[in-house]
């Protein structure tokens, strides 16, 4: 996202994971600006869905729930519209769990499989890796449930990108940013990872 390399022992010294993120920091060469970056996803966020003509302005506020903007029935073909304009991958819809935790247990006995009948297991691992793409592209459930999660995402993947001025960060919300960066991706708690230590 930032575009930097830790040198060579560099992270020896890291104790803790707020030392790490406090790292990371001192790496962002760029200009600090100190202006609310979730504001500006905001505006960028609700200027665009007026701009598609998806929702009115007066309603979207951080409470409105996204299942309100993005009926079902058309979900997949508004979101779309709205990652055109926004110029941003929102990665906000998936298919239903039970139909993503299916295609695990299908990859999972295939490749066992594989050890016992080789075309079968080919077979199914196929069959699970083409379902697997097709919920990418036509899953219909949402995987956050309001604007200000959605607001908070975008920031979380895309924080330069929503920079109002370009090449600046605030290095006052970084930490935060990155945090979250870490749950969303490596899938630990957000308290646990505050105070983890490294050995």
């Amino acid at each position: 996202m930032y575009q930097f390399k830790f040198e060579n022992g560099e992270t020896e010294k890291v104790k803790n994971f707020d030392e790490f993120c406090d790292l990371i920091i001192t790496k962002v060469n760029f200009e600090n600006v100190e202006s609310c970056t979730t504001q500006q996803a905001f505006y960028k966020l609700r200027i665009s869905i007026v701009e598609e003509r998806i929702y009115e302005k007066e309603k979207i506020k951080l409470e409105t729930e996204l299942k309100i903007i993005f009926p079902r029935s058309n979900r997949i073909k508004l979101v779309k519209k709205l990652e055109k304009n926004i110029g941003l991958e929102l990665n906000v819809l998936s298919s239903p769990k039970s139909v993503i935790y299916s295609l695990t247990v299908i990859l999972l006995v295939s490749i066992f499989m594989l050890f016992i009948n080789f075309l079968y297991g080919i077979i199914g691992i196929g069959i699970s890796v083409y379902g697997f793409y097709c919920c990418k592209w036509f899953g219909k459930e949402l995987e956050i449930k309001n604007v200000k999660e959605l607001v908070e995402k975008m920031t979380t993947e895309n924080y330069l990108n929503i920079r109002s001025k370009k090449n600046t960060v605030n290095k006052s919300e970084l930490k935060v940013v990155v945090t979250d960066w870490f749950v969303e991706n490596a899938g630990i708690e957000k308290e646990k990872l505050k105070t983890s230590t490294f050995i």
